[in-house]
Formats: C-alpha cells, sequence, structure tokens
C-alpha cells in the first residue's frame, strides 16, 4: 500500500512566494514542486534571492519534492549550449536547496522534421543531458506533454527503454488527453520508470476539468499504485483550473479551456485538493 504525499505547484495558486507557502500550510501541504517564484521562473533567481527561498522554505517547515524546471523544453535546432548552461545553474540552486530531483521535457522537433531525424536528436541531446545530471548526482525525470517527443505512453515507454532507467517519468495522465492520446494504460506501461506523478485531469474535447472528472483515468491509475508501491509516493497538484501568473509561458494559452470557473486560484486549488483527497480516501 502506497503512502500518498502531497506536493504542489503552489504559483498556480498566487504569484507571490509568500502567500504559496501560507496557502500550502492552510491546505496541509508540506511539499512544493518549485517553478514560479514572486511572478518569475526559479531558474532566473539569483543566489541571495534562492537563499531567501530556502530561508522561507524553512521557516514555513516546506521541502521540495523536485525542481519544475523548462530543461528539454525548447526545438531541438535551438541553442543547446545555453540549454547546457541552464541546466548547469538548474543544479547548482538544487544544490543550494537541496533537491536532487529536476522535471524536464524531450524536445520539439525542427520545423519540417521527420519523425526518425528528431528520434535521433532527442537521444542524442537528452544523453548529454543525463551525463551532466549523474555527475552531479541529479535524476531527471521526464514530463509527457503536448507536441514533444515523449507525448504519447507508447513514445515515453520507449525513451524509457531506450535509457535503461537512466531517466525516470513524472506521470502526467491529465496532458495525456489534453494531446488526443489515451491514458488508460499509461501507468501500466510505464510503471516500472514511474518516479512521480502530477495530478490534472482533461476531458475528451481536451478541456481542463478538476481532478477526477475527466478521461485521465486518475482513480484507477491511483488505485494501481496503491497495489504497486509499498511506501512514499508524490503527487504534485498540478490542475491548471484557473489562467496564472507563467502559464503562457509553459503552455500555448489558446489551447487550454476551461469547463469550471473560480473566484481565485486558491479556490480553484482547494477544490482540486478536496477531489484527489477523496480519490485517496476512497482506497481505504
Amino acid at each position: 500500500m502506497a503512502n500518498f504525499i502531497l506536493s504542489a505547484f503552489a504559483d498556480e495558486i498566487d504569484a507571490s512566494f509568500d502567500t504559496q507557502l501560507l496557502s500550502l500550510k492552510k491546505l496541509g501541504i508540506n511539499m512544493l514542486e518549485i517553478r514560479g517564484v514572486d511572478g518569475k521562473s526559479f531558474v532566473t533567481l539569483t543566489d541571495d534571492e534562492i537563499d531567501a527561498v530556502k530561508e522561507k522554505l524553512e521557516r514555513a517547515g516546506i521541502t521540495l519534492s523536485a525542481l519544475g524546471s523548462p530543461i528539454g523544453k525548447i526545438a531541438v535546432d535551438g541553442d543547446f549550449d545555453s540549454h547546457k548552461a541552464l541546466l548547469k545553474r538548474i543544479m547548482d540552486i538544487g544544490d543550494r536547496l537541496g533537491c536532487k530531483k529536476i522535471r524536464m521535457f524531450s524536445f520539439y522537433p525542427a520545423e519540417g522534421m521527420e519523425r526518425s531525424e528528431f528520434k535521433e536528436k532527442v537521444y542524442s541531446l537528452l544523453d548529454e543531458l543525463l551525463k551532466m545530471a549523474e555527475e552531479r548526482g541529479f535524476t531527471l525525470c521526464h514530463e509527457n506533454e503536448k507536441g514533444i517527443y515523449g507525448q504519447s505512453p507508447e513514445s515515453v515507454r520507449e525513451l524509457m527503454d531506450s535509457f535503461g532507467g537512466r531517466l525516470k517519468v513524472v506521470l502526467d495522465n491529465g496532458n495525456f488527453p489534453f494531446c488526443g492520446e489515451d491514458a488508460s494504460g499509461a501507468y501500466s506501461l510505464l510503471k516500472d520508470y514511474v518516479e512521480y506523478m502530477h495530478i490534472k485531469d482533461c476531458d475528451g474535447d481536451g478541456i481542463i476539468v478538476p481532478p477526477g472528472y475527466g478521461n485521465a483515468f486518475l482513480k484507477e491509475t491511483l488505485a494501481q499504485i496503491n497495489e504497486d508501491v509499498s511506501g512514499d509516493f508524490i503527487l504534485t497538484v498540478e490542475p491548471h483550473l484557473m489562467m496564472f501568473t507563467g502559464l503562457a509561458s509553459l503552455s500555448d494559452t489558446d489551447d487550454i479551456k476551461h469547463k469550471y470557473s473560480f473566484a481565485d486560484g486558491y479556490e480553484a486549488f482547494e477544490f482540486a485538493v478536496t477531489e484527489i483527497r477523496k480519490m485517496l480516501n476512497d482506497l481505504n
């Protein structure tokens, strides 16, 4: 039986880092997957600003579950040298904050690129990034997302098998229906490599809905994890139920549509957390 622990992308609640931490305490969540801090990506913060983040986390009694980085979210013909420099900076930040887990992606194709050429380039770039991470004791965790090489469950499994466990999976079942992919068998296909999970949901029309309301098969997946895992398993709450500061840098907002409305980011996030906890309670 799994011990499910909630973490959060708290920048969906509010841009203010202080408000994020206060909100997490109010919600009874003691972990954060860091991404946006005071309206800026954490990767752009100075050492002094990172030290201030660390002090605030310690004061609030909140630990980091992962670094929600943008690594791998460029085209394969982009500026890879700058991207490697960015990974180095993120690892420096991770060392400063005491977090060795990095969420990342598997690149977009260059314009007009054939799948076979795209695959070869992705594998080469990922291998370089993995070597950098391994030299410093970091774990790279791949999130499936629209438009990147690892968009479907099958393409993610192919990547994982090719790297023989060096690369881990951040399972985001909600992103599969958002991309028009079937999420029903994703966990079964990827479970040997799953490190942790993001929780969002999406219906058959590609519209974002609260957790458990769509086609992400969250209830079924959580039940499977509960059977398979003995020990802690982290679920990062990332419901995307409202537009929030920094979303435009993460996704094409023209693609994101909502079926439910909320007064503010906290109300939306609280609703998502409540629905997740209901699903978890039903497992017992």
